[in-house]
């Protein structure tokens, strides 16, 4: 190498766009030192890599969190959600699940008799033996719903309305049609007009077949598992849950030219047992539960960020250690500091630019694969979304991690004292 900066040998020739002889022979070199330590380069290219995939992946976990939500409500179409006290597991009981909101049928009713409210549905959520046939049954989330369900699963919903409930007697004509959803129709190979066997105990389940009317998405986006759907009178009977007709949740649809907002003060003024939530809110109560999930993601971002600026700190680090009498001895015939601080930092910005370019490539395959095993789990196709604005996100983290990197050891080259170094040698 030559005391003005030239490279030799293996030198790469620097980009000839780059203002003044000085900077272009200061990149050229400093190309050359990432070919030349090649394991330093690809270890900070990968540290860099790693942040911005597990940054893009693990935000575009919070982001298909949060819009999972909004369409999974939005498939529901209410306005207002009436709940009673939180939903709890019940393991000792029929379904698993202790729905909270007693005597469903007669709240919707007493709902609709007010003259902001068009419509109100209430919704159960309970686990139900199903089958294809009187034999082999498998765990499902069943659904009951008040009303024809036309508003939530599309078409013209039931035939009728939830006959069997007969104003609490429980004695009008069982329907027997059900709902189902995409996964729990390849899961038995069964469409329209097919049946399935379903009741909250087997012994029920084997006395109670179902003629499938629809398939529908509305509920296995909402709870995120196969789902079938049935009249709530008779999700209770095929239970022996009849006694009290409880429900999960009641949604509710409001009146043209009632706003959202006021009616859901007024509604919580007089209906004081129940709490009105907004769709929003609705989502904000979902996503809540995610708290702990959001709150690892986020410390793994963190120490993602952290460790791959640490890795470019400490790589250019030893390339301003390990050279440092090669750095004193140009500044000692002249070299400026500010040269040396460009040869050294250039490094930093191109392991940005090759890791952030590296990990946004490997973001939507990986992406691709965690998907398709929550799809299997869940039934949520689409758990994590990467909209473009995040991979820009990517690519000016991994730009800041190496700009970062040159800056500190630019400084720190660019202040080498010549006569304190070569005077050791």
């Amino acid at each position: 190498m030559s005391p003005d900066g030239d490279s030799e040998g293996d030198e790469s020739p620097a980009p000839s766009w780059l203002p003044g002889t000085r900077a272009r022979a200061a990149v050229g070199i400093s190309l050359s030192q990432v070919r030349h330590y090649r394991v330093r380069s690809v270890l900070s290219v990968v540290g860099i890599a790693l942040g911005v995939v597990l940054v893009v992946s693990l935000a575009g976990l919070g982001y298909g969190l949060t819009t999972t939500g909004d369409e999974a409500i939005d498939y529901l179409d209410h306005d207002l959600w009436a709940t009673s006290g939180q939903v709890e597991l019940n393991p000792a009981g029929i379904g698993g699940v202790a729905n909270p909101i007693p005597q469903a049928h007669r709240t919707t009713e007493e709902f609709e008799s007010n003259e902001r409210v068009r419509d109100a549905q209430a919704l159960a959520f309970q686990t139900v033996y199903v089958s294809d046939s009187p034999s082999n049954f498998d765990t499902i989330a069943g659904v009951g719903l008040t009303g024809n369900g036309s508003r939530v699963v599309g078409g013209g919903g039931f035939s009728t309305g939830d006959v069997h409930y007969a104003n609490g007697s429980y004695d009008g004509p069982m329907t027997h049609e059900i709902f189902i959803d995409e996964r729990t129709a390849e899961r038995y190979d069964v469409g329209v007009n097919d049946t399935l066997y379903v009741g909250g105990t087997i012994y029920q389940a084997e006395r109670n077949e179902f003629r499938i009317v629809g398939v529908t998405r509305s509920f296995s986006r909402f709870l995120g598992v196969p789902t079938v759907a049935v009249h709530l009178s008779e999700l209770h009977e095929v239970s022996g849950t009849t006694g009290s007709d409880r429900a999960s949740i009641v949604g509710v649809s409001l009146a043209e030219g009632y706003g959202t907002e006021r009616s859901q003060r007024a509604l919580e003024r007089e209906y004081a047992d129940f709490d009105f939530r907004t769709n929003d809110e609705q989502v904000g109560a979902i996503i809540g539960r995610q708290a702990s999930v959001l709150a690892g993601a986020g410390t793994l971002v963190l120490l993602a960020v952290v460790a791959g600026i640490a890795l470019v700190l400490n790589t250019l680090a030893l390339v301003v250690y390990h050279q440092r009498e090669a750095l004193a001895a140009m500044k000692a015939v002249g070299m400026r500091g500010r040269t040396l601080g460009v040869m050294v930092g250039t490094q930093g910005v191109l392991f940005g630019l090759v890791g952030g370019a590296v990990g946004c490539l490997l973001v939507p395959p990986l992406v691709s694969v965690v998907n398709g095993f929550v799809a299997d789990l869940t039934g949520f196709t689409e758990l994590i979304k990467t909209p473009l604005w995040l991979y820009g996100v990517g690519l000016g983290l991994a730009l800041s991690m190496g700009t970062l990197g040159s800056l500190v050891a630019g400084w720190r080259a660019a202040s080498i004292d010549p006569l304190a170094v070569l005077s050791r040698q």
